[in-house]
């Protein structure tokens, strides 16, 4: 069980500006407000909320404290996570970047954004990881080269008559069928291992290899999103900025919501035209059931202090653009995704978030670059990926419960 101490909340003034009149133009900003009473709001560190544990293993029918940034740290370690198998006819590339440090930048571009996938591999295009590649559900099948910065663990065989360079050591546990496997630290391969194609290591080691699945994608390991939406159904900031939870369940026309810090709970979401979402402080946004849009959705971080912790109890489903979060700051920006199906991701739409749906899969009909990370069942990309993580997601617990 993963607990933490209550932490000490300040109450503040409240400030509300309930809904506008029903013959505003299309454009409706619904609610807003320059401050909130919440005690999410008050006091220092990241944002506190209450839910059964982290995991649905940490339940024990006793509501916790629970710091995001915690979350984030144990969710969010990769540029990219897949619970189950992952094939690709596209080339891949993945790299990282420290957003405290500033926006991304190619020539400057850093070695931390991981790949790692609890099932087997098959790649019949380029793959260019810029950190470690972790195969943990069977043998890793390449019909072009591949470059890894770090180390590359593959639980089976390596093949096939391709070019694979590791940046660190390498463990592989079965036979390796390559053209050539240059690596710069210590290949480890079993006794029995054949190593085919010019293979050339610092030094090599026979052993026994066993890899552990990268991704804690296991029933009891998940995120137990709907303890933390089952947890503000009555309990939320709502009603200080006059916010219906039914708001945006069968919404006509566009609209515009602005979110000052607090703790929102909605409805499903589904209806006609573009919603936009305005974060100006620290949010979180917790959707009891399905999120279903036919017209864009935009997620806009507004203000230099705004961050968002967006949890859906069920699906998101789209066949429009989804704009999410900040490029300079992915870090700031965390969705979780509860249900099962599939994630649509239109040509137009620009991530810059990290998006955890690992009972679902996120299909990518076009080019695409995110800034951020993706921990999901299984991808499937019709169009080169791109994934830029944000190092920072990793120190988001620092001052928790301060």
């Amino acid at each position: 069980m993963i607990r933490a101490p209550r932490a000490a909340f300040v109450v503040g003034a409240i400030s509300a500006v309930g809904a506008l009149a029903a013959g505003c133009a299309a454009r409706d900003v619904v609610a807003s407000s320059s401050a909130s009473s919440s005690p999410y709001c008050s006091g220092t560190g990241p944002p506190v909320l209450v839910g059964d544990g982290i995991t649905v293993g940490d339940g024990d029918g006793t509501p916790d404290d629970v710091c995001t940034g915690t979350v984030a740290v144990l969710t969010f370690k990769r540029a990219l996570c897949t619970c189950a198998g992952y094939a690709t006819s596209t080339p891949v590339t993945t790299d990282s970047f420290d957003s405290t440090a500033g926006p991304y930048a190619a020539g400057a571009a850093g070695t931390v954004g991981g790949v790692g996938i609890d099932g087997a591999l098959s790649a019949s295009a380029q793959l260019a990881i810029g950190g470690s590649l972790v195969v943990a559900g069977g043998s890793a099948m390449l019909m072009q080269d591949a470059h890894v910065a770090r180390d590359l663990d593959i639980a089976g065989p390596l093949g096939t008559n391709i070019n694979v360079t590791a940046g660190g050591d390498a463990k592989i546990g079965g036979d390796i069928s390559l053209a050539s496997l240059m690596v710069t630290g210590t290949l480890t391969v079993p006794a029995g291992a054949n190593l085919g194609g010019t293979v050339t290591a610092g030094a090599t080691v026979r052993a026994p290899v066993a890899i552990t699945p990268p991704c804690a994608c296991a029933a009891s390991e998940l995120v137990d999103i709907a303890a933390f939406v089952a947890s503000y159904r009555t309990t939320n900031d709502d009603a200080a900025i006059g916010l219906a939870p039914a708001r945006l369940t069968g919404y006509s026309g566009d609209t515009a919501i602005d979110l000052p810090c607090g703790i929102y709970y909605l409805g499903a979401i589904h209806g006609t035209g573009m919603v936009t979402l305005r974060v100006t402080g620290r949010v979180a946004i917790l959707v009891d059931g399905d999120v279903t849009m036919t017209s864009p959705l935009d997620v806009e971080l507004a203000t230099s202090d705004a961050e968002l912790d967006l949890m859906i109890g069920g699906t998101l489903t789209s066949n429009a653009r989804i704009t999410i979060g900040d490029p300079a700051h992915p870090s700031r920006t965390r969705v979780y995704v509860g249900g099962n199906g599939t994630i649509n991701l239109s040509g137009d739409s620009q991530i810059a978030a990290n998006v955890y749906a690992p009972t679902s899969a996120i299909a990518m009909s076009a080019p695409a670059t995110v800034f951020g990370s993706l921990f999901v069942r299984t991808l499937q990309q019709a169009a080169p990926l791109v994934i830029h993580y944000d190092e920072d997601v990793q120190r988001s617990d620092v001052g928790c419960f301060q």
